[in-house]
């Protein structure tokens, strides 16, 4: 059985590394990327994946960009569905771009982590591939994060 890939765009780099090892022990195959510029390049690199992770606001290019650059993408890339991950109160018109780009929305906040793998299980709960939970001491330590951030 393949591994559902996922690929979480966040700029927030603890936030990044649990949701890694959250969704790793739920049997997901992770990448992650501290950017939307690292997304892409990460898409480029390793193809398509099964569902986007993708955080609103990140400095220098916005979840918005990500999703705008998105659109102009081949089908492969373009029907990626993506779970936005996000602590903006979100505006009425920004409501409106969002909806038919995503798949949830997901707030960043009491129960965060809960809901956003809830999600995740949902959007593949009928399909044959789903995969099966890994036991946490069977998961081995998360590979392939980036460095965070000097401060």
């Amino acid at each position: 059985m393949l591994k559902r890939k996922v690929l979480v765009i966040d700029d927030e780099y603890t936030l990044l590394r649990l949701v890694q090892m959250l969704l790793s022990r739920r049997g997901y195959d992770v990448t992650v990327a501290l950017s939307s510029s690292d997304g892409r390049n990460m898409l480029a690199k390793n193809g398509p994946v099964d569902v986007i992770v993708l955080d609103l606001m990140m400095p220098k290019e916005s979840g918005f960009a990500f999703l705008e650059w998105k659109d102009t993408q081949p089908e492969e890339i373009r029907k990626i569905p993506v779970i936005i991950d996000t602590a903006k109160n979100i505006k009425d018109e920004e409501l409106a771009f969002l909806q038919p780009r995503c798949a949830q929305i997901v707030m960043k906040e009491m129960n965060f982590t809960e809901n956003l793998t809830a999600q995740i299980d949902a959007l593949f709960k009928d399909k044959a591939e789903t995969p099966q939970a890994t036991p946490p001491e069977a998961v081995p330590a998360p590979q392939g994060l980036p460095t965070p951030p000097s401060a």
